[in-house]
């Protein structure tokens, strides 16, 4: 028995759908063979489920007169995986019931609701993708995908848990595929920033600036700019202190000379204090003598003036100030050193990926020699079964080939082929024109997948087409054989084949009066028990 996430369809109510009026429908948790005579609504019952599934819905469905068709599945499910799946999408539910609503409206957009919460239909699409499977005359059928082939393989394999560990590991591989591409992409922006920056940098260094050498040059130019002031200022004091004829050190020297010759008069405090003040002046006869001869020749003057201009510019264009430009330097800097920090990363990101390439690799190998051990005998195992349906000398092949690059689940490639008449040559499943001959190649592959498979509820349309007698009735017990592990929903026109269903839901058509006209209404009987019978001998193999 199915041990994996399980659910099964528990109710479908038909409220203004097409010749449905208001009709509810129980089902049975395993086989539900659907019939009744032809037109008489039994393939709007899958229309509706499909509309539940997140298909596209379609206005000329709603009943004539009503304004809006109601379509409502309750599912049951006790499994805490499917009930942590639908709390991790936003729509959990209390119980064990899952309900999915759909209103079709004739004058506005349908609605769509998930355990009483809006959805959209995309999210009723993979719901269905993850727990139901429709075999028949629809689109879109999910064992003709060759991914959903290698899940199956995988499951028959029993690898799930190794596909899980290898999976951790490809996903490492392609976090760091992704980080290595977004350094290279961050590599190759940089480059034309780094350009940018080291001329930034050499147009700063080149300048060399300082706030004391920015000082300094404006000093100077104030000096430049007044030098005639600045001589005849200076010139004057030099004058009064050495040079004019008569100057205070010429004083000072004449009164010290008094001082000594008249030794005991003047006090030798008074003396010394002459000499400290005849120092003090020529200290500073000296240092006015050297801002006198300072060399302000026009080329000093220029190259000051093109400095400060320097500076001018740059704090123009790096913020406005010195200390501005200065932080700026700094930043450039900086960022020039991280720069240097990404060729690290990039090194060391290739060699993780590198490993990790290895080490899938090698995983990759183990799956592959395990998929083509047990490809061989799923094949064997699927023979069996369809010539067991009555396709007399068909043949089923599970081929494995490897693709060129590494994937979520390794690098093999698996195709489902077969032979559907001796001698002429193997097709790829999906390219079979037969419609009977597919169902009953899909039907093999579900008896003996359904056990290991996340599908809960199987749907299958006109499965007996092109088939009768003892063929239809091995393909009743294959259906009967699925449904012990998995819900079972099959229209079929067959008593042989709704002979092993636990439950017939058997359409019919009448006409009632509504609003003085005649009108067509499908109705809905669930029969189980001995009234089975009873609808079995009433059917048409030939309807």
């Amino acid at each position: 028995m199915k041990t994996n996430e399980t659910l099964y369809l528990k109710s479908l109510n038909l409220q203004n759908f097409a010749t449905f009026e208001n009709q509810e429908i129980q089902f049975d948790p395993k086989f539900n063979a659907i019939v009744g005579e032809t037109g008489s609504g039994k393939s709007l019952i899958l229309d509706a489920l499909q509309i539940i599934f997140g298909a596209r819905t379609d206005r000329k469905l709603i009943r004539k007169n009503a304004e809006f068709s109601t379509i409502e599945a309750v599912f049951s499910t006790n499994d805490e995986k499917i009930k942590s799946y639908f709390n991790e999408i936003g729509h959990p539910f209390d119980g064990n019931e899952v309900v999915i609503k759909r209103i079709i409206y004739t004058n506005e957009s349908s609605k769509s609701y998930l355990n009483y919460q809006s959805c959209s239909a995309s999210q009723l699409s993979a719901f269905a993708k993850r727990f139901v499977d429709l075999v028949g005359q629809f689109e879109n059928q999910k064992l003709l995908s060759e991914d959903y082939q290698l899940v199956l393989l995988d499951s028959y394999a029993g690898l799930n848990g190794d596909i899980a560990d290898y999976q951790n590991l490809f996903n490492q591989l392609s976090s760091f595929k992704k980080d290595f591409n977004e350094l290279i992409n961050e590599k190759n922006i940089r480059a034309q920033r780094e350009d940018y920056i080291r001329f930034q940098i050499e147009e700063l260094e080149k300048l060399s600036p300082s706030i004391e050498d920015e000082l300094e040059l404006l000093k100077k130019k104030d000096m430049i700019l007044n030098v005639e002031k600045r001589q005849a200022t200076l010139g004057s004091i030099a004058s009064a202190i050495s040079d004019d004829e008569v100057n205070l050190l010429g004083l000072l020297k004449g009164c010290l000379n008094r001082a000594e010759k008249n030794p005991g008069i003047v006090s030798e405090e008074i003396i010394t204090k002459l000499y400290d003040v005849k120092s003090i002046l020529e200290d500073v006869s000296f240092d006015l003598s050297k801002d006198l001869n300072m060399n302000l020749d026009e080329e000093n003057i220029e190259e000051i003036i093109d400095r400060i201009d320097q500076y001018s510019r740059l704090k123009r264009k790096f913020g406005g100030s010195t200390e501005e430009m200065l932080k700026t330097y700094a930043e450039f800097k900086g960022e020039l050193n991280s720069y240097s920090q990404v060729d690290d990363k990039i090194s060391l990101v290739s060699k993780k990926i590198n490993d990790l390439e290895i080490r899938c690799s090698t995983f990759a190998e183990e799956l592959h020699k395990v998929r083509i051990q047990k490809a061989d005998e799923l094949s064997i195992e699927l023979t069996g079964k369809v010539r067991e349906l009555k396709m007399n000398g068909a043949s089923l092949r599970i081929t494995i080939s490897k693709a060129e690059n590494l994937g979520p689940k390794g690098f093999s490639r698996v195709d489902f082929i077969a032979e559907t008449n001796p001698g002429e040559g193997f097709f790829k499943v999906k390219e079979i024109a037969s419609g009977g001959e597919l169902s009953r190649i899909l039907l093999s592959i579900r008896q003996i997948l359904s056990s290991n498979d996340t599908i809960s509820v199987f749907l299958f349309d006109e499965i007996d087409t092109g088939i009768g007698g003892e063929t239809a009735v091995c393909i009743g017990k294959s259906l009967q054989s699925v449904s012990e592990c998995s819900q079972v929903l099959a229209i079929t026109h067959l008593p042989q084949i709704a002979n092993f269903a636990s439950q017939i839901i058997n359409v019919s058509k009448s006409t009632k009066v509504i609003d003085d006209q005649q009108r067509t209404v499908s109705l809905i009987e669930q029969v189980i028990g001995e009234k089975k019978s009873e609808v079995i001998r009433a059917m048409n193999p030939i309807a």
